[in-house]
């Protein structure tokens, strides 16, 4: 490529970028509303789908063909990641009025725990109270803290004084003191309240739906840790004459709790404002809204020349106050080798950007969109690295897409 080319591509790439800091708040698992019984029909749909899902379980059968699954790990409360997922049913046409099950399992040394088992199926056989959402941990932002449009991509950090480094370093040390009393005060409780239940599996839930557009979208919370995953879906209205369809899949969840990280890039089509924040059971039905604002993840991950690629993420455990973050965004040819191919300027993150830190805690969503015109049509990868000057910490995530050599 001649450089003159070259440069211009990189000018094009840089100009379009922008930059949105986004507050991320605690999960509001107390608003749930209690779940109500099920029907006689409702009631046949899960427990054909838990034994369909016990028997997959226990034969290691392979999955079925006609599911495809999609997920992002973004940090939650609690030590949990919060799991958002789109599931796809390839034969959706014949699925009309679907139940949804899904199951994790753990692994412990590359091994599926074969001790754990249902909390559901005890309340659907012998009925009792309802027992809640395991999706009580979805993650909520609060009202107003998402803009969209936000900031532009000329922040500068003004020099500081000794003074304030000072305090900033202070200001740290406080927080990881009242961090780690928090955490010696949780593992108090876990001891004596013997935490989650070691022979419960650590998520499941069950949905019903209308299946019009041939995929659905919930979430899971899970702690750290490796798991099978297990999605189930049976049409209600044949279950004497149908099967469910099932997938399996290793989910690795990591570790957000502490050090700086980001979380799953994720390629987005669109964020769209809302008026109002979602209630309960709307929020549960679309798991990338967050506050005033919803991500539409792309349904796919090949694009033309002409499309924008917008990609969403959230950094956490970033240094507060006097935060200095910076973000820089390198796409690699991988055809045959990985082969640098463009990058964009370094974007700075300060203060001004971020939204304001929480007693112990530092979370936000940043937003960049680059238009794919400069790119020729081949498979790259974009590398995202975040690096931190009060931590000095660095952070990396990768997200894979195509160029298809079409344009609209």
């Amino acid at each position: 490529m001649a450089l003159a080319e070259e440069d211009g591509m990189r000018r094009a790439v840089v100009a379009a970028v922008v930059v949105v800091g986004l507050g991320f708040a605690r999960p509001q698992a107390a608003g749930a509303p209690k779940r109500r019984p099920l029907g006689p029909g409702e009631r046949e749909a899960v427990l054909a789908l838990l034994k369909a899902v016990d028997l997959v379980q226990q034969t290691d059968a392979s999955a079925d063909t006609g599911l495809a699954w999609t997920n992002h790990l973004l940090k939650s409360a609690d030590q949990l990641v919060y799991v958002p997922f789109r599931l796809t049913l390839d034969r959706g046409t014949s699925v009309k009025t679907a139940a949804l099950y899904v199951r994790a399992v753990s692994r412990h040394d590359g091994m599926r725990s074969a001790q754990e088992r249902s909390f559901l199926r005890d309340w659907v056989l012998h009925g009792g109270d309802a027992p809640p959402r395991s999706t009580g941990e979805t993650v909520f932002i609060g009202p107003g803290e998402m803009p969209v449009g936000g900031p532009g991509i000329t922040s500068t950090r003004q020099a500081t004084a000794a003074a304030a480094q000072a305090s900033a370093a202070l200001t740290l040390r406080e927080r990881e003191y009242e961090k780690q009393r928090r955490e010696n005060e949780a593992a108090k409780q876990r001891e004596e309240t013997k935490g989650r239940d070691p022979f419960l599996f650590p998520f499941e839930d069950y949905w019903f739906f209308d299946n019009k557009g041939g995929a659905v979208e919930r979430a899971l919370a899970l702690p750290p840790g490796e798991y099978d995953v297990y999605a189930a879906v049976i049409d209600r209205a044949r279950l004497k004459t149908s099967s469910a369809a099932i997938l399996r899949r290793t989910l690795t969840v990591p570790d957000l709790s502490d050090e700086l990280a980001v979380s799953s890039l994720i390629l987005a089509k669109d964020v769209r404002q809302l008026s109002a924040p979602l209630g309960w059971e709307q929020q549960v039905e679309h798991p990338y809204t967050f506050g005033h604002a919803e991500i539409l993840p792309v349904t796919t991950s090949s694009f033309t020349r002409d499309d924008v690629l917008t990609v969403v993420y959230q950094i956490v455990n970033y240094g507060a106050p006097d935060s200095d973050l910076l973000a820089d965004y390198a796409f690699y040819r991988v055809d045959e080798a990985r082969v640098l191919f463009n990058r964009t300027n370094s974007q700075q993150l300060t203060d001004a950007d971020l939204p304001k830190p929480g007693a112990w805690d530092t979370s936000a969503f940043t937003t960049q969109s680059v238009p794919l015109r400069p790119f020729p049509p081949g498979q790259y990868e974009l590398e995202v690295t975040v690096r931190d000057r009060l931590t000095r910490g660095t952070a990396k995530g990768v997200v894979a897409f195509t160029v298809r050599s079409e344009v609209r």
